[in-house]
């Protein structure tokens, strides 16, 4: 009865997979070198335990599971992916011997090749989370009915006839496909929850209206901030007009806008916040006085200059803000007397006292 050593060899290779699975840390990132040679030697692993615990057909002729993390290598990270664990398996199956030798290395390299068609030859992205392949089994079928042609060679090296080695390639082709859509759902589960992880993730530090990071975000990031950091306060001026004229969602757009062109306007090492309503935040890092002024005024002028035309609303929109060094939670409150000074010296202006001695900037 071969049900048993098929159930084995099928626990084995699930078993396998799930370990391999543990490998991916994110969902659709390029991925360094030592972690893809640790994927590659646990899926070379996980398909010599297969063939420690193969299943005899006939002196010489062996059947397992070896081929599916083969193909799944190629189908995830490209044909040269699934060579890298194709080889080592041959030179194994080489050494095993018998009738079946040649055609069994032949069908480990067309699984391959077959897999990775159609795909780049390589690539280091751990890969979408995209439809399963049990949607697109076909897929799987495919590979394996070409492939696995090797099949009738190998009988025929035995001198077994025709009819046997139909019956055992058609049963070992769908057994084959029902693995590797296995296999492939093991790696699916892994990369769906490291996805949702990262959603959820994100929606908890990110303000869901303007894509900029949120007030929890920023409570995390201000006492990391390092001695040559500044906050830069920002608020709308005359915000309830826009809502009042233009309706709610003439506001809303008018929030992500300000947001984008906020981030357009600081550098790449900066963070935007959205403390809530109207009200921004920066926190400009490994900054000069001088730069954070700059960046202050180039983020007012922006504003100014931008805003209005990038949501659609007529006129001109503003903003006040106030700039102060990065000192921990008593900053935000500096920065905000200096932003309602802004205010009340007619608004559309940066205010900012940066240390002893220096002067008021507006």
């Amino acid at each position: 009865m071969l049900t048993n050593p098929l159930l084995m060899n099928l626990a084995l290779l699930v078993a396998g997979l799930f370990t391999v699975s543990l490998t991916y840390v994110r969902a659709s990132v390029s991925e360094a070198w030592t972690r893809l040679l640790v994927r590659y030697a646990l899926m070379v692993g996980t398909s010599v335990a297969l063939m420690v615990n193969t299943i005899p057909l006939g002196p010489g002729l062996l059947y397992d599971f070896r081929t599916v993390p083969v193909a799944l290598a190629s189908r995830r990270n490209g044909w040269l992916a699934g060579l890298a664990v194709a080889l080592p398996l041959g030179v194994y199956r080489w050494l095993l011997g018998g009738l079946g030798q040649v055609p069994a290395c032949i069908n480990l390299l067309l699984v391959a090749l077959l897999a990775g068609w159609g795909r780049p030859a390589f690539t280091r992205r751990s890969g979408n989370v995209g439809p399963a392949l049990y949607t697109r089994w076909r897929e799987a079928l495919q590979i394996f009915a070409m492939a696995n042609l090797t099949t009738f060679v190998a009988f025929a090296l035995a001198a077994k006839p025709v009819a046997e080695a139909l019956g055992v390639y058609t049963l070992f082709t769908l057994l084959s496909t029902v693995g590797m859509v296995a296999g492939h759902l093991v790696v699916q589960t892994r990369l769906s929850a490291l996805a949702n992880a990262a959603t959820l993730g994100q929606l908890a530090f990110t303000d869901g209206l303007t894509g900029a990071l949120n007030r929890r975000q920023f409570d995390l990031d201000l006492p990391q901030a390092g001695p040559a950091s500044y906050l830069l306060l920002l608020d709308l001026d005359h915000f309830k007009q826009v809502n009042d004229s233009h309706g709610h969602a003439a506001g809303d757009r008018v929030l992500g806008a300000l947001a984008d062109v906020v981030r357009q306007s600081v550098r790449p090492s900066d963070r935007v916040y959205r403390l809530g309503g109207e009200e921004f935040v920066v926190l400009l890092h490994h900054c000069q006085p001088d730069a954070a002024l700059l960046v202050a005024e180039r983020v007012r002028a922006s504003i100014e200059g931008r805003l209005a035309g990038l949501a659609g609303v007529p006129g001109v929109i503003t903003v006040s803000g106030g700039l102060v060094p990065a000192r921990g939670a008593a900053s935000l409150a500096a920065a905000d007397t200096w932003l309602y000074a802004a205010k009340a010296a007619g608004r559309n202006r940066m205010f900012s006292w940066l240390g002893a001695g220096e002067n008021l900037m507006s």
